[in-house]
This record gives structure tokens, sequence and C-alpha cells, in this order.
């Protein structure tokens, strides 16, 4: 989301936040005639019985620079009698209307134009809380604020994802003086205070001062009940999404018993759920079966958020996270970590026997473990060679499907990593005896031929679970080259086909894999997903000295900054003698002058000055 999208979003919702707070609609009697009088941003329209009779349009919001408009018109009445009818309205700092019917003032009005930033909005406490009393659950995870924050330069996320984006910190003092105002509106509230409030609130998001404000607040001295009733009329009254966190915030740092029901039913959206368990953990007693009940009952980010907040503090809730937790949340392997130490794996898989629904859960939670995201959480947790040595033992009793077995594979994959890495998971999670016992056991659990059988038979049928049938067929090395080549004529920017034929690290390969890229045409205008292949093939050819010169040349020649960027690495890694002399060797020279990325710029000279 660039400078000038951002600027035009705010445009737009200031000038929605102007149309709203002037739109006005009057409706007079005279004789038994109904006189209507409609002030828009863009017109302004005089009616009678339902009639137009005089109307000014506007072409432009800066026409309201003049500050008064006239509309004038007749009507008859039923005796035949003929009306003049005189409408006057406008102002700068209030919105005066003067209505006159032959001359006499039937009417005249003037009020002030607050633009009280909730005002003329849709309360977003209010919505929730109403679906749930209609529904006894929430049925919908848009909001209001929608409309504010989400047009066709920014994309609408799951609800709690944006928070988990943002890292930028607020600028100095903001928190500062956030408290202050808060403090003020708190000690006198009133329009200005709270406005003043609301609108400082609205230039960050509150998870970027979230713990700057808790240890700022909680040394402020500060009357509880003031602070407690000035938070809960921000609930009631935020149209907008981080005033809602902020009051949730602020009401962490306070007891709040009363509110507690209110507070569940804001914990089940997910924009919310974090937050809302930070005030009901912290506010109210006897929390922990509360914060139960809504990890139960959210989804996606929420969920992550609850289970952090969750203590397994009875087996029920033990049993309940090892074999529910990791559903219906975010994928990766955050939540995995959560459920596999809140929910004790270790400990349940040193049971002499487990049933398969344990099991199949101890796999799901180790498949997230594995998962590499932005990182590898496996190796964070603590008790990683323990629980695959006992749950790849268990397999030997339990793994009965190709799904099951599928996982024995990924673990295996985690097994081949360099000493280096093994020095470091040596001192830290794991001991050798630990990595020989998962070895042998899923070398003995792999001697059924059936589980390559039934690969193979995925593969040439093109039947469902091709993704792990190609995992399976790549433990085994197994020769699929010529079945994965056809795949690839008919999905030419399919990544997992190039990754399985990356594990037969064979040249003639990866040329042929090369070779395809050539029908995705000009590199500046690659689809997502052919840019991930161009990506990945750019990353291999790391290991392949000389090879595919004429691809990382087509990819350094991109605008793509990080094409050029990963091209350059690559050709950090070869002989210099490959391409000294070439085209490349001149893109080479020019980037170590003028490339727009420094970090391109910089590789380039290293290049240049190995060669002198």
């Amino acid at each position: 989301m660039g400078f000038k999208e951002e600027m035009k979003r705010e445009i737009r919702n200031a000038k929605n936040d102007i149309a709203k707070e002037v739109e006005k609609h009057w409706v007079l009697d005279f004789e038994g005639h109904q006189i209507e009088v409609m002030n828009g941003m863009m017109e302004e329209v005089l009616k009678v019985d339902g009639q137009m009779i005089a109307q000014n349009v506007r072409k432009s919001i800066w026409s309201h620079i003049i500050p008064f408009s006239t509309m004038k018109g007749t009507f008859q009445s039923n005796s035949g009698k003929t009306h003049k009818v005189y409408v006057k309205i406008g102002g700068f700092v209030k919105l005066n209307i003067t209505v006159k019917v032959d001359g006499k003032q039937l009417h005249h009005e003037a009020m002030k134009l607050q633009f009280l930033p909730w005002a003329n909005k849709e309360y977003i406490i209010p919505f929730l809380e109403e679906q749930f009393h209609h529904n006894q659950k929430l049925i919908t995870k848009d909001l209001p604020d929608d409309e504010f924050l989400y047009d066709e330069h920014h994309p609408k996320y799951e609800p709690g994802f944006a928070d988990q984006l943002h890292q930028e910190a607020v600028m100095a003092f903001y928190t500062k003086k956030l408290i202050k105002l808060f403090l003020e509106q708190a000690a006198n509230p009133n329009d200005n205070t709270r406005k003043a409030t609301y609108e400082k609130i609205k230039d960050e998001k509150v998870i970027s001062y979230f713990h700057e404000f808790l240890e700022l607040f909680t040394e402020t001295e500060k009357d509880e009940n003031r602070v407690k009733n000035e938070a809960i009329w921000l609930l009631e009254h935020a149209a907008h999404r981080e005033v809602v966190k902020f009051a949730l915030l602020v009401l962490g740092t306070v007891r709040c018993e009363e509110y507690k029901e209110r507070l569940k039913v804001i914990a089940l959206h997910e924009e919310f759920t974090g937050v809302a368990l930070f005030a009901i953990t912290n506010g109210t007693t006897n929390s922990n079966e509360t914060v139960w009940h809504i990890t139960q009952n959210v989804s996606g980010w929420g969920k992550l958020e609850a289970l952090n907040f969750l203590d397994a503090s009875n087996e029920n809730i033990r049993q309940w996270i090892l074999q529910e937790g990791l559903k219906n949340t975010v994928p990766g392997n955050a939540s995995a970590l959560m459920c596999a130490e809140k929910g004790k794996l270790d400990i349940e898989l040193h049971e002499k026997i487990i049933s398969g629904k344990i099991f199949d859960s101890a796999g799901s939670i180790i498949l997230a473990l594995l998962y590499e995201g932005a990182y590898q959480t496996m190796d964070e947790y603590e008790y990683a060679g323990q629980v695959l040595m006992r749950y790849t033992h268990h397999a030997k009793t339990h793994c009965q499907t190709f799904s099951q077995f599928f996982i024995l594979t990924q673990i295996h994959e985690y097994l081949q990593y360099d000493e280096e890495t093994w020095e470091d998971r040596f001192s830290s999670n794991w001991k050798p005896h630990e990595k020989r016992t998962v070895e042998e056991n899923i070398k003995e659990i792999a001697q059924n031929p059936l589980w390559l059988q039934e690969a193979m038979e995925i593969l040439q049928n093109d039947q469902e679970n091709g993704e792990k049938a190609l995992a399976v067929a790549i433990f085994y090395e197994a020769d699929i080259a010529d079945i994965v080549f056809e795949k690839l004529k008919n999905h030419p920017d399919d990544v997992q086909y190039y990754y399985a034929l990356f594990a037969a690290k064979d040249p003639q390969i990866i040329e042929r894999l090369i070779g395809i890229t050539r029908s995705f045409g000009d590199f500046n205008e690659l689809t997502q997903d052919q840019k991930v292949v161009v990506i990945s093939l750019i990353e291999e050819l790391e290991e392949y000295n000389g090879i595919g010169l004429e691809f990382i040349g087509q990819a350094l020649k991109t605008a793509d900054g990080h094409l050029q960027y990963l091209a350059i690495q690559t050709l950090h890694s070869f002989d210099r003698a490959n391409w000294q002399g070439t085209e490349i060797g001149q893109l080479v020279g020019r980037y170590a002058k003028e490339a727009k990325d420094p970090d391109v710029k910089e590789i380039a000279k290293q290049l240049l000055a190995i060669n002198e």
C-alpha cells in the first residue's frame, strides 16, 4: 500500500464524513401541505407534497465555499391559490436554514456542525452484540468500519491478521500524549475531550504501542472509576476498530468484572479476540474457563490469540488442546508449538500405548512444527528429539494410511540437515541416540513396499494427494522424472513439480526445467505462480556452477529488484570464467555503478573486485 493510495483513502473517508454530517432532512406542515427540504453534500432539494419544485446541484464540493444557497418555487393549495416558497440554507460554522412561505417565516434553525469522528456511523460493539443476542453467535466476520479501511488498493485481511503484520513503532511521545488526552477525557468527559482522544487513537494501530501504554499507564495516577467509565463510553461509541481495541486495552488495567459477559461477546470476533482476552484475564476473576470457551468458538488468528491466553489447568483442557487446538487455526507453526507445549505432547507420547486419535493429533502437530514458514518451529521445541522418537515408535503400530506415512517422510527430510545444524540441535533439544532411533524406526516402517506402490499409482492416475505422493516418491528416491515432466506440460507454473525434480540433483533435469520457463515470456510480466517457479530455479542454480547463464541473465535484466538480487546472488556462487566478457559481465558492471537496490550494487562491486 503506497502513500498515494493511503492519502486517497483518507480524503475519501473525510469527504464521506462531511457528507454525512451535512446531510439533513426537514419536513414542515403548511395548511395541510407537506414541505420537505433536503440538504446534501452535492445538492439541495425542495419538495411540496412529494413533488420537487426546486433543486440546486453542485458540480464540486468546493462550491461550498459560497456559504449560502437559495431555492424558490411555487405550489397551489386546494383552493387554487398559488403560494411562493423560499429556502435559504448553508453556513460555514453552523448550518442555517430559513423557510418562508408567501414571505412569512415558517421555520428557522441554526445547528452547529461538529464533525465528531463517531457521528453518523454504525457503532461496532452494538453491531456485534445485536448479532449475538439474536443468534447466540456472531454470524458475520464483517465489521461496520470495513468501508473505511478497504477498497481496490487496500485488500481485506482475515480478522486479526493486520495486527500480526504490523511492526512499526509509534513516533516518540505519541503514547504519552494519548495518555494525557485520555486522562483529560476521564476527568472532564464531553464532546471536545472525547473527540481529541478518539482522533488521536485513530492515528495509530493499538498493537504498535500496546506494551508501552501498559508500562506508562500503570505508573500514572488516575481515578479508576472515571477511567473505566470513559473506556466503556469509547467501547460503546467506537465506529473504528482501533478505538474498540484501545478501550479494551484500558479495561485490562482496571477491575471490570461487571462487563465480563459483554467482553466474552466481543472476544468472539477474531479481530478483537486477543485484546478482549487481555481485558478478561487481567480485569476479571476465574477467567480461564471463559478463555477456554472463547478458544473453542473462534478460528483463524483469533484462535491463535486465544491459545496464547489459555492455561491447560486441568486434564479436559489439556486433552482438548492436544486433539482440537490445531483445528481451524492459522496455517504455520506458532499454534502448533503452543499445542505441543500446553498439551504436554511429550508426556502423552511417553505412554506405552496411545489411541489412534492421539496418534493422529500428534502427527498433525508434528507436521505443523516441521512446516518451514518464517522459521522451523521444531528447532524451538524443547522436546523435539523425545517426541519424534516416541512418535515414530508408535507409528510402528498406528501408521496404516498413506497420509500417516507421508508425515514420516517429512520427519525423515528434517533429519537430513547438515552437521552444523545438528551440532546446534544436539546442544539444545536432541540427543544422538534419539536421532538414530528415529531413523531406524522410519526405515523399519518404510520396508513395506505398499507405500511406494501407492505413491506411483497416485502420480500416474492424477489422484488426490499428489503432493504427498511426490514426497513419498522422493523419500524412496524413485525415478519419477518422466511422470513429472509429463505433468509439467499441462502445469508449467506448478512449483511442486520443480521441487520434486530438484531432488534428483541432475544437471540435465535442471536444464530441461529452465527450458520450460521460456514459455513464460517476458520476466517483467510473470504471473505470481510463474515468479515463484523462476525464484525457485534461481536459488537452486547455486548448486550448478555455470548452468543456466542465459536464464540468470534474463532475471538480471528485469525491472524486478527481487529477481535481480537473487540472480546476482546466484551468480556470486559461479566461477567468474563462466560469465566474464559476456552480456552478463556488462550487466554486472552497470549495476556496480547504478543499481537502485544497494544490495545488488554491493554484490556487483564484489564480483568486479574479484575479477580485477
